[in-house]
């Protein structure tokens, strides 16, 4: 086995580190997401007891692609004992059975290990390659959600398609019910404006999770070491409940030119300073999110936009503790997605969206802009730019078309798109006319269609 494997593997099963970093390092180091999945699996939870006899409990073996199964092999004798128990390991990725873990690893390392592309770690973006020489800042006000606060045009195709929405009666009621939940703490707390609703995030001069005001502690916190800082504040977010997190230095192109708030109408210059955006990536559920276009994964959504509030806003409030500047962010302010790429979370795929080796199309992203000292990490290439320009799954699961297929292009479908990069262009308007058809419950057939998004990912292998 590749020594450094098996290095990081001791670590995960001394737990030194937890089973999510043993699969992001596992990709860096050259290996495949989905064999660093199984490996971990098959790796004992420390914290967990032997029982009786020789059987085992594994992390996860219920869900991964590679479990324990038991065997009982009676002695030759005429006096009845308990047969002894004989621990065999099953490759369901093959078939093949095993003895030991450590032989189903090596099988896994040596047979299954190269099925996808490895991840890289990059100096540039990958998107960078698709930039041409006229892009330019983006105004919050060309958004489709902000369109609908001023643009006739598409507040008449949005009463036109609301018309035309065939959900109604008890099942529509109990499904906005279940969203309406789901976004009850960003709704309530988020910010603390009147007309907030949830979803956009911070509103200037109004306090609440994503509020900007809170003073900063005068005292700061010694910060020797910038790099074991960065180190400290991503386990900081984990605890708070992200599930990914990286650093940027923040790229002005990425910032709105001027901002735009729904709840109150006004707008103007987006004049940020800050050095850094602290990038978060919040799963969301498999199975809810299987369940689109329906209320259950609508639902699933509007839950992980409340995490994102309280996340940011306990971040942040961490690090204004600590003496410096901090501000939380959901989707406002600047743009998640080149950050989140530029942070080194993962790629811009075909449907629009961040892909992540982890969770594909998956996750929300907010962040936290700071001036704490901190060290970048580098962006990743895993072969999505690749893999998207064959695969069509999400263009084809989209109801209305909205996803490009073919070839990349500068063109685009409307002003909502920002001009000057050669890509997968979404019409977002057709996205967005079709939610308000479907009674205003959003739609998430293209997460739900990538393969990358799938959990278990059994697709993937051979």
């Amino acid at each position: 086995m590749e020594p450094k494997l098996a290095e990081l593997l001791q670590k995960l099963q001394n737990g030194d580190i937890s089973r999510r970093d043993f699969i992001r390092t596992a990709g860096l180091l050259g290996f495949s997401i989905g064999a660093a999945e199984i490996l971990a699996a098959c790796s004992p939870n420390k914290s967990l007891k032997t029982p009786s006899g020789i059987q085992y409990q594994y992390e996860g073996y219920k869900t991964v692609p590679t479990s324990p199964h038991y065997f009982l092999t009676p002695e030759a004798t005429n006096t009845p004992t308990a047969p002894p128990k004989l621990n065999l390991w099953y490759c369901s990725v093959c078939g093949e059975k095993f003895s030991s873990v450590n032989a189903i690893q090596t099988h896994l390392m040596e047979t299954h290990t190269w099925l996808l592309p490895e991840i890289k770690q990059v100096d540039e973006a990958t998107y960078r390659q698709f930039l041409t020489k006229d892009v330019k800042k983006f105004d919050e006000k060309n958004t489709v959600f902000s369109r609908m606060a001023w643009d006739e045009g598409t507040q008449k195709l949005a009463g036109e398609a609301r018309a035309k929405a065939t959900l109604s009666g008890p099942s529509l009621q109990e499904g906005r019910a279940l969203i309406s939940g789901g976004i009850f703490v960003d709704d309530k707390a988020g910010t603390l404006h009147p007309n907030y609703s949830g979803y956009f995030g911070h509103v200037h001069d109004i306090d609440g999770l994503y509020g900007w005001d809170e003073p900063v502690n005068p005292e700061k916190y010694p910060i020797e070491d910038p790099g074991m800082m960065s180190e400290r504040i991503k386990k900081v977010a984990r605890m708070y409940g992200a599930n990914l997190v990286g650093i940027t230095k923040i790229d002005p192109n990425w910032v709105y030119e001027n901002f735009f708030e729904l709840s109150t109408g006004n707008s103007g210059p987006s004049n940020i300073k800050f050095k850094y955006a602290i990038v978060i990536a919040i799963e969301m559920d498999s199975d809810l999110i299987d369940e689109s276009p329906g209320a259950a994964a609508s639902a699933e959504t509007a839950l992980v936009y409340s995490r994102m509030a309280e996340i940011t806003g306990s971040l942040a409030r961490y690090i204004r503790m600590l003496g410096y500047p901090a501000v939380p962010s959901g989707n406002d302010t600047a743009q998640n997605i080149p950050l989140a790429i530029d942070a080194g979370l993962g790629e811009l795929g075909r449907l629009g969206l961040l892909l992540t080796p982890e969770y594909g199309a998956r996750q929300r992203l907010c962040k936290v802009l700071t001036d704490i000292p901190l060290v970048p990490d580098k962006p990743i290439d895993f072969g999505i730019q690749t893999y998207c320009e064959t695969c069509h799954s999400c263009a084809q699961a989209c109801p209305v078309a909205a996803i490009k297929k073919g070839e990349r292009t500068t063109d685009q479908t409307s002003i909502s798109n920002r001009p000057g990069i050669l890509r997968w262009p979404v019409n977002v308007e057709n996205c967005y006319m079709f939610w308000q058809q479907n009674s205003g419950i959003s739609c998430s057939n293209c997460i739900a269609a990538c393969p990358w998004s799938m959990q278990p990912r059994r697709n993937i292998f051979k």
